[in-house]
């Protein structure tokens, strides 16, 4: 969302280029002048995400990647901030800067339902409350308990369950906190290294904790979890780490080791590092998954819990996050 301060500021190459016609300027001169200008703040505000927070304060670069279990065919808008049933969003304001991912529960597709849709709305809610001036990205449990009452109290809101996971860097004191209810999941990597990093929440194997709007009057058939249940951490984050949110086809498929050699591998931490790193974590995940051979933490987990599986890697849905923390610099 553009601030009041960004819009004024555009408004004076057009006072350039009128006072270039008045003393007889080559329009071209002006016309330069404007898209300088123009590249400038669009620059500054892809790299700050809003050009009010103090320059001093740490920031997020960020990048997304996902595949879908399924390949989706031309067009489909759905998949519009999707990878199959799979959401989530990013946010930046002047206080924190925020991102969240959610998992729609696909059992929902044997009743007709698109189990992805209430995965989007959730997303759309809470990325909505971080616009408020009232947000201060202190607490991601209460904007999980705000987006979630936000799409409840809707006219019509979608029917079907998700789980989640936000997290929210608090600029001034460079300090994350997190919400996950749920199988999705964050980690906050230093130096190669997992220094902190969420714990599922399961009600049995493979049923994980979930928000959920029921059909009317069927509330009882189904896993309806409270957004106050989910696990709430805080951690003081450092130039440099890395904080990856995925959802569970990321983590069941790929082991941590892996992950983090993958990680290793960054040897800069740039926009375009970070969405190499971050294409490559996918595909091995993907790849895995797809593997009828490879003992994967799923089969792993499986056979901890009695569960007959037959081994092999889990074909689902797979988003993933990733971000540097950065300062700017002088």
């Amino acid at each position: 969302m553009m601030d009041i301060m960004s819009c004024r500021l555009k408004r004076w190459p057009y006072l350039l280029i009128r006072i270039a016609q008045q003393l007889r300027t080559p329009l071209q001169i002006a016309r330069h002048s404007y898209h300088q200008l123009n590249h400038y703040y669009s620059i500054r505000s892809l790299q700050s995400g809003v050009s009010r927070r103090s320059i001093r304060d740490p920031y997020l670069t960020k990048v997304v990647q996902g595949r879908s279990k399924k390949p989706r065919y031309p067009g489909d808008q759905r998949a519009n901030q999707r990878f199959g049933e799979d959401s989530w969003f990013l946010s930046s304001t002047p206080l924190a800067e925020v991102m969240g991912v959610a998992d729609g529960v696909g059992g929902w597709r044997d009743m007709g339902v698109d189990a992805g849709r209430f995965a989007k709305e959730l997303m759309s809610c809470c990325s909505g409350q971080t616009e408020l001036p009232s947000f201060d990205g202190r607490s991601a449990r209460d904007l999980l308990i705000a987006g979630y009452r936000d799409l409840v109290r809707k006219e019509n809101p979608a029917v079907g369950s998700s789980t989640a996971c936000l997290v929210s860097m608090h600029r001034k004191d460079c300090t994350l906190y997190t919400a996950n209810l749920g199988d999705s999941g964050f980690m906050v990597v230093r130096n190669g290294r997992v220094l902190h990093r969420s714990e599922e929440q399961t009600h049995d194997f493979n049923t994980p904790y979930q928000l959920a709007v029921p059909p009317k009057g069927k509330g009882d058939n189904f896993y309806f979890d409270k957004p106050e249940m989910a696990e709430s951490t805080r951690y003081s984050l450092q130039p440099g780490d890395l904080v990856l949110l995925a959802t569970d086809g990321l983590f069941d498929n790929l082991p941590e080791s892996m992950l983090l050699k993958i990680l290793n591998g960054l040897k800069e931490r740039g926009e375009q590092d970070l969405q190499k790193g971050a294409n490559q974590v996918v595909e091995k995940a993907r790849e895995l998954s797809l593997n009828a051979n490879f003992q994967s933490p799923f089969a792993i987990k499986a056979r901890e819990h009695n569960v007959l599986y037959s081994g092999g890697g889990k074909p689902d849905d797979i988003t993933l996050i990733l971000a540097s923390v950065e300062v700017p610099k002088a």
